[in-house]
């Protein structure tokens, strides 16, 4: 979960947030309101991060509540093809975590 979480930290967000800035913003396509849920959405998962290790449950409800305000942006056009693919990317990046973590729910520890 962590390597994952990280991942989207260190090489997803950075991308999307930057298309979103660059692709949209500017084009008028998306709202100020859309960037400003994925702002929030941003820092969920960097929450998830830092309490994964201690309380995996929390992460897995901050991921998931991340998750659910991505999928509340509705740009007015369709995303550009770049665009689209890393921004599912990063969606599917969080449901990967969420199924990480179920996996290692259900999974007893090895001796």
């Amino acid at each position: 979960m962590l390597d994952t979480l990280w991942r989207i930290i260190d090489l997803q967000l950075p991308l999307v947030k930057s298309d979103m800035e660059t692709f949209l913003i500017k084009d008028g396509e998306i709202t100020e309101d859309d960037l400003k849920i994925f702002n929030e959405a941003s820092e969920l998962i960097k929450k998830a991060y830092y309490s994964a290790e201690k309380d995996p449950n929390s992460a897995r409800n901050l991921v998931k509540e991340a998750l659910t305000k991505l999928e509340s942006i509705k740009p007015k056009k369709p995303f550009p093809p770049e665009m689209r693919i890393r921004f599912d990317e990063l969606k599917s990046s969080l449901m990967e975590v969420l199924g990480e973590n179920k996996v290692s729910q259900t999974t007893p520890p090895k001796s």
